[in-house]
């Protein structure tokens, strides 16, 4: 009876050890593991199978939260355009525009969105006929300026207007290095009204 256990014991944790050849459970180096015996060997690899179910089901945890929360502030940025005042939201669009892709400018589809006062809107550019194709912008508004940024840098393009010019309606050429060029119109609602323009996804 012993001697099956043993062999049974032998048997699998040279099954788990093929899976993973050069790595070891609970993080022992060769010679940690190579001084366990057989039964010690598959209780650690047993340890760490639980330890990394403990591990996935942490990360899809997060995930669900993170997922939750975003849905959270999606539905508080649509709250507020719906009930935005003069002002409070600019809706612009970016037209006869190209795009830095794939290393190269290429003529990118018309793209439309609305930021909130104080919000942040990430944009996407995409090449004419090719969606697939895409470069990331993000949108600013402070109230008196429309900024287009490269995410996570420092470069931005600005337009610039008096809260009665953007009522009226303003277009400007803008440029962002490595991102995309062309024209950019903007104006606020002077009234509550829900988002005109076409949003980017």
């Amino acid at each position: 009876m012993h001697a099956t256990r043993l062999a049974l014991i032998t048997l699998s944790v040279s099954l788990l050890a093929g899976c993973a050849t050069t790595s070891y459970p609970l993080g022992m180096d060769e010679d940690e593991w190579a001084r366990l015996s057989p039964e010690q060997q598959l209780d650690a690899r047993q340890q760490q199978a639980e330890l990394d179910q403990a591990e996935r089901a942490r990360r899809a945890e997060a995930a669900r939260l993170a997922a939750e929360q975003e849905q959270l502030e999606q539905d508080r940025r649509e709250a507020r355009l719906r009930d935005a005042g003069p002002g409070e939201v600019v809706h612009c669009v970016l037209q006869d525009a190209e795009g830095y892709l794939g290393g190269d400018w290429r003529t990118a589809d018309p793209v439309g969105f609305a930021v909130l006062r104080g919000d942040t809107k990430t944009i996407e550019i995409r090449e004419k006929d090719r969606s697939t194709r895409r470069v990331q912008a993000e949108a600013h508004y402070n109230g008196a300026q429309v900024e287009l940024c490269r995410p996570n840098r420092n470069t931005c393009t600005t337009l610039a207007a008096t809260q009665n010019q953007l009522q009226r309606g303003v277009e400007r050429h803008i440029d962002l290095e490595r991102v995309a060029r062309g024209t950019l119109y903007c104006d606020t609602p002077t009234h509550r009204t829900k988002t005109r323009h076409r949003t980017s996804d």
